[in-house]
């Protein structure tokens, strides 16, 4: 199968790439010249790359023609990018590849989604602070023009609605690696928040997982379909965090309720996964297991 995949120098994108590849899958990677491939260093000279800041993306659908695109890139406005540059790579570069799909006869595209649309009900005002407002208004106005795209029998467009992942080689500033770090360090304290949000966290080869499974059913899904990408059952964030402090063997001392909480974040958040589920989908590791396999290979990379 000939894929385009997007963000694959990214968190989640390398793991797919690399689990695309594995599979014997045609990929056609598509990033900026200023992308790190850190990520991807021996996979990307077993795919047809392209710079997206060298070449129109309607010209790269039009030479490659593929089948499926799985869209994973993203801007997330958590440095000082303006609303503009968030907007620009959230929606118009992805009503661009929709249209461009379309025109080469592209049947499929799998979306990069988030939790936090549950915050945004279809037919009312948004009359709420939204939790990562720049990204999250921003990917769910691009998900209804593909639902628009979708009605009109342009192209099957699907959207893969992701809860809090977690795993190794993680970004940079994110909150899971930080605690990780500090526990591997053996730091004296973490000071933290009350840690009573409900999460859904997720193990990312489980989302590698979903995905795969997805793109083995394609036949069986048209027009505009929603998975949700969680483990179905949410645990509490202190739980999680003393988790990773537990199976770390660390000492270091968590210091819950020292913070307040991140803006707007919601107070809870499970995925429905009986959508996956019906495809064949489960998890392959437990939360557990996950945080096992996260902390072996960061530590084997020299990452903590």
């Amino acid at each position: 199968m000939k894929i385009l995949l997007t963000g694959a120098t990214g968190f989640l994108g390398s793991k797919i790439l690399r689990r695309l590849i594995q599979r014997g899958e045609e990929v056609i990677l598509v990033k900026r010249t200023t992308s790190n491939i850190r990520r991807i260093g021996m996979e990307i000279e077993k795919c047809t790359t392209y710079n997206i800041d060298e070449i129109a993306i309607e010209d790269i659908f039009q030479k490659e023609k593929p089948e499926v695109v799985i869209h994973c890139a993203a801007a997330y406005g958590r440095s000082d990018k303006e609303t503009s540059v968030v907007v620009e790579a959230n929606l118009m570069f992805g009503i661009k590849m929709l249209t461009a799909a379309e025109e080469c006869g592209c049947k499929y595209f799998i979306n990069t989604g988030t939790f936090a649309f549950k915050q945004i009900a279809r037919e009312s005002r948004i009359d709420h602070p939204i939790y990562m407002a720049d990204y999250t208004l921003s990917k769910h106005q691009f998900i209804r023009w593909g639902e628009a795209f979708a009605t009109h029998n342009r192209i099957h467009f699907i959207t893969m609605n992701l809860e809090h992942i977690f795993g190794e080689d993680d970004d940079e500033g994110k909150f899971i690696l930080y605690v990780e770090r500090n526990c591997a360090a053996n730091v004296e304290t973490i000071e933290l928040s009350d840690g009573m949000q409900l999460r859904d966290y997720i193990y990312t080869e489980n989302v590698v997982d979903a995905y795969i499974c997805v793109l083995e059913h394609l036949e069986k899904l048209s027009g505009y379909v929603e998975f949700e990408v969680g483990m179905g059952e949410p645990v509490l964030l202190k739980e999680f965090v003393t988790m990773i402090r537990d199976i770390s063997k660390s000492n270091t001392c968590l210091e819950f309720g020292k913070r307040p909480r991140n803006d707007n974040e919601p107070e809870c958040s499970v995925a429905d996964i009986k959508g996956l589920q019906k495809l064949g989908w489960k998890p392959s590791y437990s939360r557990e297991d996950g945080i096992r396999q996260m902390l072996k290979k960061d530590k084997e990379a020299g990452r903590i």
